[in-house]
């Protein structure tokens, strides 16, 4: 893995809110993602601060957004579409009013790469794909506050340590919520042609083609690893 992508990122942000003339409190947020290319498989490191001076519990929300642009040449300028769909969605135990809050994902619940395509920016004209690690605070309302945005790499070549084995890797299929795996095109389909219809005692057929990503071996996922 290169070098650029075994850097650290922080973003941080801060808001006072008002009612009529009196301050209610401070909202404090600072984020600091380990690196920004993980293999599907990994656990994604992040760690936050929070300093909540409100009279609600807060708690971070982390979302991954796929985010997909196609281009075709057609007339003169050519023609493009974009797609946005939700990887997945993690949110952390709530941080009480008027306290301080840490966190760190390696001592909570592990926020694990699902099986997704890698990230690909200048390698076809037809398409690109890429990813955004969303954070912001969230109360019990649902209520969203102080958003940063993290740019996050999926990549084909694990993160190894110097003089260490090789990760043991192994491929899936992807996900099936996100863009290139969520539909197979009929001629790629057994038997007959696929009518966007499931007819009611019928299974769906097997795909005859479709593709399988590199994913880190469950047994290398820990915080040891690291």
């Amino acid at each position: 893995m290169e070098e650029k992508y075994l850097s650290a990122l922080s973003g941080q942000d801060r808001k006072t809110t008002c009612c009529w003339c009196c301050r209610r409190g401070a909202l404090a947020l600072r984020v600091v993602l380990e690196r920004t290319a993980y293999v599907c498989g990994e656990n994604i490191r992040v760690r936050a601060q929070v300093e909540n001076r409100q009279s609600t519990p807060q708690a971070i929300l982390m979302k991954l957004i796929q985010h997909v642009e196609f281009f075709i040449d057609k007339g003169v300028l050519g023609e493009s579409k974009s797609v946005t769909c939700l990887v997945f969605e993690h949110k952390s135990p709530l941080i009480a009013p008027n306290s301080q809050g840490k966190y760190d994902s390696t001592l909570e619940q592990p926020i694990r790469l699902p099986v997704v395509p890698p990230t690909l920016i200048g390698v076809c004209r037809l398409i690109q794909i890429y990813y955004i690690l969303r954070i912001c605070l969230v109360d019990e309302k649902g209520n969203e506050c102080l958003h940063l945005e993290f740019p996050l790499t999926v990549a084909t070549v694990p993160y190894r340590i110097p003089n260490a084995a090789q990760p043991p890797i192994d491929y899936d299929f992807c996900a099936n919520h996100v863009e290139g795996g969520k539909y197979v095109s009929p001629e790629f389909r057994l038997g007959q042609v696929y009518d966007g219809e499931i007819e009611e005692g019928r299974e769906e057929e097997v795909g005859f083609l479709k593709h399988r990503y590199l994913i880190l071996s469950v047994a290398q996922i820990s915080p040891s690893a690291y």
